[in-house]
């Protein structure tokens, strides 16, 4: 039933955004009872905070960090793209960037959220993967939360282009994200690990199946 709710409220803040929608028209949406609701959320923002993290890159994020921990940055960096590709390629969900993004802009409370429950957990995961990677010498001694904050710009940057701003990529996605993906890897990795040129695996980037 929680499902049930944070798929019928994804809808309805796409329809209306955040402002727009109330707790009575997610009920209907989902076909429950308003009170049910309160069962799962305390509240429209707790509901909408659920939104935000099932729709973002977080959640398979996270559980990719800990499975691919010991991976080396090419096999786990291109991970994370396949990731973000596969949601810029979502309509839906790129749908829901364009309307809930200004709104984040406007309200400090909606963009805590999208700060807290995604961007944010993103970078911490990226940066705990770059600082053990550091420590086993096979990126340059930089400083993570940097490195971290730059490789998560190679995506958001490229959604806000072509999914806000409507400017059209002069090549298609699979092919944007693997060079953007190259030449990140020329600037982090250290060339004295072994790692060698960002081609190799960089180059058989593909998404997601």
């Amino acid at each position: 039933m929680r499902q049930r709710i944070i798929e019928a409220a994804f809808r309805v803040f796409l329809r209306k955004g955040f402002r727009g929608t109330s707790n009575r028209e997610i009920a209907r949406e989902a076909g429950i009872s308003p009170g049910l609701i309160y069962w799962y959320f305390r509240n429209k923002e707790d509901l909408f905070q659920a939104v935000v993290e099932a729709k973002s890159f977080i959640l398979p994020l996270r559980r990719m960090a800990r499975e691919m921990r010991g991976a080396p940055p090419r096999e786990f960096l291109a991970e994370v793209m396949r990731i973000g590709l596969s949601l810029y390629e979502d309509p839906a969900r790129m749908a829901a960037l364009r309307l809930l993004l200004p709104e984040a802009i406007r309200n400090g409370r909606i963009r805590r959220i999208f700060v807290n429950r995604a961007i944010r957990p993103g970078l911490e995961a990226i940066t705990a993967y770059l600082t053990a990677q550091q420590a086993k010498g096979r990126v340059r001694p930089l400083d993570p939360r940097i490195s971290a904050r730059l490789f998560m710009g190679l995506f958001l940057s490229q959604a806000l282009l072509s999914h806000l701003l409507r400017l059209r990529s002069p090549v298609p996605a699979r092919q944007l994200f693997m060079e953007a993906l190259e030449v990140y890897l020329h600037g982090i990795l250290n060339p004295e690990a072994g790692e060698g040129s960002a081609g190799g695996e960089a180059k058989n980037f593909s998404p997601p199946t």
